[in-house]
């Protein structure tokens, strides 16, 4: 591994937050966990957009089932509004069954899609993809 990415983790079911922070803080990556997406600073002065001039994250990571916003809405409002990460190192994560038109939505939006339950492996495959294009 290059060096270490900082992650952004929006997950509020303590049990996958906890299983994803120690899996990527044991290969060195620093994690930020939020089990809310409002913390994000798109969510201030909504029609701003967001005011960092870099990226506050190598990686965003969010459920899709979230208090006040859909994983999917997140995403779109990160977008919409200036968001400086790579919308290719973003994931959604769900265990619900996706509509055509959401499943649609992560395809436009360019990120990796996580259904539950998903192996591990499968995610660090794609931690892995995502620190090569960090280098």
């Amino acid at each position: 591994m290059s060096k270490p990415l900082k992650i952004l983790l929006f997950e509020d079911d303590p049990t996958i937050s906890l299983l994803l922070q120690v899996t990527l803080e044991q290969r060195g990556h620093s994690v930020q966990m939020f089990d809310n997406p409002t913390v994000c600073p798109v969510f201030e002065g909504h029609d701003k957009g967001c005011p960092k001039e870099k990226p506050c994250a190598d990686i965003v990571i969010t459920d899709n089932m979230m208090p006040n916003i859909s994983g999917i809405d997140f995403l779109v409002m990160q977008r919409e509004r200036g968001c400086k990460a790579q919308d290719v190192n973003k994931a959604i994560i769900t265990g619900a069954t996706l509509s055509k038109e959401a499943l649609a939505k992560i395809e436009s939006l360019g990120c990796k899609l996580f259904k539950k339950p998903f192996r591990i492996s499968e995610f660090m495959a794609w931690i892995a993809q995502c620190e090569k294009r960090m280098e």
